[in-house]
């Protein structure tokens, strides 16, 4: 992993406070995917959180600067203070191989709406049921309703291919986006109890997109040539030049 911070070597003072917010991408061969939705990320939490602009093509060349000419990798761009831009590069990440299995646990994340740092409980969750055999926890609402998993927006998919949203607090994800663009899709409240109605689930982030097996033990059905249309579309949607 490389780290810096303001396009120099990251001092470990940089990395020591869990306020703030980020976004996490994937590159491919310099591009990224939706591009605009990270750069908009970013500069809308700035302004919420910090009270000011964060400029995109400043972020886009720390990014440049930090890959250093690498083709593939897994980007964060960290914003922990006002003026200084952190940027870690990673090994590239690839989507599950295999269909998920979910379990439900009784939290959202605070202030959904942002990408920000210190998420314990979310990934206490995801430990936990990672130590009963699951693949990843899916966040409900008090009364039951589905919000999201730890780290990604679940859909659930219509007869017809269309894809309905959880109406619930959570992360509007970048990923989330270009499949609202490239795919028919809805948001409406889905009790845990009307999750195996549909035609079937799917988990989508930066990574990529995987089928949901089931969400408590209870199987869903297989989306089948359903989900293969929405990777396809998705697939289809230009990689952007950072």
């Amino acid at each position: 992993m490389r780290i810096e911070t303001d396009g120099r070597p990251a001092a470990p003072s940089d990395l020591f406070s869990t306020y703030g917010h980020f976004t996490a991408m994937q590159v491919r061969d310099g591009g990224v995917q939706g591009l605009t939705h990270h750069l908009t990320r970013l500069d809308d939490a700035h302004r919420e959180l910090f009270g000011r602009p964060l400029e995109a093509e400043r972020v886009r060349d720390l990014v440049r600067h930090a890959l250093d000419g690498t083709p593939d990798a897994s980007v964060r761009v960290v914003l922990r203070h006002a003026e200084h831009v952190v940027v870690t590069v990673a090994e590239p990440h690839h989507p599950p191989a295999t269909p998920q299995r979910l379990r439900s646990v009784p939290y959202l994340r605070p202030f959904a709406h942002l990408k920000h740092l210190g998420g314990f409980a979310q990934i206490e969750w995801a430990r936990r049921v990672g130590l009963d055999g699951y693949d990843d926890a899916l966040l409900t609402t008090p009364d039951g309703a589905v919000a999201e998993s730890s780290i990604a927006n679940i859909g659930f998919l219509e007869p017809d291919g269309a894809v309905v949203w959880p109406e619930a607090p959570w992360l509007h994800g970048t990923a989330m986006r270009l499949v609202e663009a490239t795919t028919p899709s809805s948001r409406r409240l889905v009790p845990l109890a009307d999750a195996a109605g549909f035609a079937g689930a799917f988990l989508v982030n930066s990574i990529g997109v995987v089928a949901v097996a089931s969400i408590d033990d209870v199987p869903l059905p297989d989306a089948g040539p359903l989900l293969t249309a929405v990777v396809d579309r998705l697939a289809a949607v230009p990689w952007d030049r950072i």
